[in-house]
């Protein structure tokens, strides 16, 4: 997902600084200077930071997009000086339970909810009681739906064993059990510039199957199918938050929900949304450029409206191929899939030899296909003759 980034920043003629604990990441050889360092890891950030600073190496910008460290981005720019979001703000939102608290003190509808150490397991039962059905538990910091699952009644034993995963990927060691809110689920993307200025970027439909209680992604619909009098209501419940929060520059991201009440914010972000979103799909379906708008503003520059316009006017939707768990044999119809009209882009995160688990979170998913068509009918065939036409095998 950093690659269209990388592509874009050298469009604006800039060299790239990379980093990420893996040696052979996808983007290795695209870097112009390559730093091997998780990353989560703040303090080796900066340490790398001034490194190149004091060799001569002059920074002019930094961004997290698509991946989940908008703390470690927002630690960098403080540290050179660079335009980006408070680090605090970056720090709030990426804690799901201060997040929650932060809400709840604005003023703003947030479900029932519970932090969950070790220690507190054994009052398990009076939570349960006082959050009611259903109910979700999830970590607290991590993302891809790690550690997360619907309960719509009691089992304790299979509630123990959800929040030891979710603490167990969450940074904070803790787990959230909160009231599980019911409704469409959508993305709202969102930033400001240099100025301040609120933009809109776009609002993409998740489509979700939580018959398992996983919360399992099965594709994503954009534009939204929601009509403008409820995107609006999501922009300017997006907006307003975001000001009360402080957020004065850089990307707001939002994982809203339409339920009966009207919509209500699930989790937001300070940065560009990943799910092969603002990389592929948007920019299929709509034209639309919020990489380069990101990246323009973590230079301090303005950027042109046209940026966020959409020039295309089609339909654009993800979809993934569920081939049952074991070991992969075999895939075959890949290059067939791809030359067919309507087809943007297939990306596979397994191959022959690699072992599909069980469908217990979004990061099992094997493959996604993105396509568009001039209407959602005409994207919907595309997408289904795709995924006929590749073959898993698995053992």
């Amino acid at each position: 997902m950093q690659v269209p980034l990388i592509e874009e920043a050298r469009k604006l003629d800039l060299k790239v600084i990379v980093s990420d604990m893996n040696n052979h990441c996808a983007c290795r050889e695209q870097a112009d200077v390559f730093i091997c360092v998780d990353i989560f890891d703040i303090e080796s950030h900066i340490k790398e930071a001034k490194r190149l600073t004091n060799e001569g190496k002059e920074i002019v910008g930094v961004l997290a997009a698509g991946i989940d460290a908008p703390e470690t981005m927002a630690a960098i720019a403080e540290t050179l000086k660079l335009p980006s979001v408070d680090r605090r703000i970056a720090h709030l939102v990426h804690n799901k339970y201060l997040f929650r608290k932060k809400l709840r003190e604005l003023g703003y509808p947030v479900p029932r909810f519970v932090s969950v150490g070790k220690e507190d397991i054994q009052n398990l039962e009076k939570i349960i009681d006082d959050i009611g059905f259903p109910l979700i538990v999830k970590n607290t910091d991590s993302s891809g739906s790690r550690g997360t699952k619907i309960f719509r009644e009691k089992n304790i034993k299979d509630m123990k064993k959800m929040l030891a995963v979710a603490m167990r990927v969450s940074k904070s060691g803790r787990a959230l059990i909160e009231e599980c809110w019911e409704g469409l689920e959508q993305t709202v993307e969102t930033i400001f510039d240099v100025d301040g200025n609120f933009h809109r970027c776009f609002i993409t439909d998740r489509i979700f199957d939580r018959s398992s209680g996983y919360a399992m992604e099965l594709g994503l619909r954009q534009p939204s199918s929601l009509p403008e009098s409820t995107q609006e209501e999501m922009y300017q419940l997006a907006e307003n938050i975001a000001r009360d929060l402080g957020i004065k520059i850089g990307a707001a991201k939002f994982d809203m929900i339409l339920t009966d009440k009207g919509p209500r914010v699930i989790e937001m972000t300070v940065r560009l949304s990943g799910g092969f979103d603002c990389q592929y799909l948007v920019p299929a379906a709509t034209g639309k450029n919020v990489m380069r708008a990101a990246i323009l503003t973590a230079l301090n520059k303005k950027f042109p409206a046209s940026l966020l316009e959409d020039t295309k006017h089609r339909v654009g939707l993800t979809g993934s191929i569920w081939p049952k768990p074991g070991k992969i044999t075999n895939i075959s119809g890949v290059d067939d899939a791809r030359a067919l009209s309507g087809v943007e882009h297939i990306f596979f995160r397994y191959e022959i030899g690699d072992t599909i688990e069980d469908y217990v979170d979004c990061t099992k998913r094997v493959c996604f296909i993105i396509v568009t068509g001039k209407n959602e009918d005409d994207a919907r065939k595309t997408l289904a003759r795709a995924k006929k036409i590749i073959k898993i095998t698995t053992k």
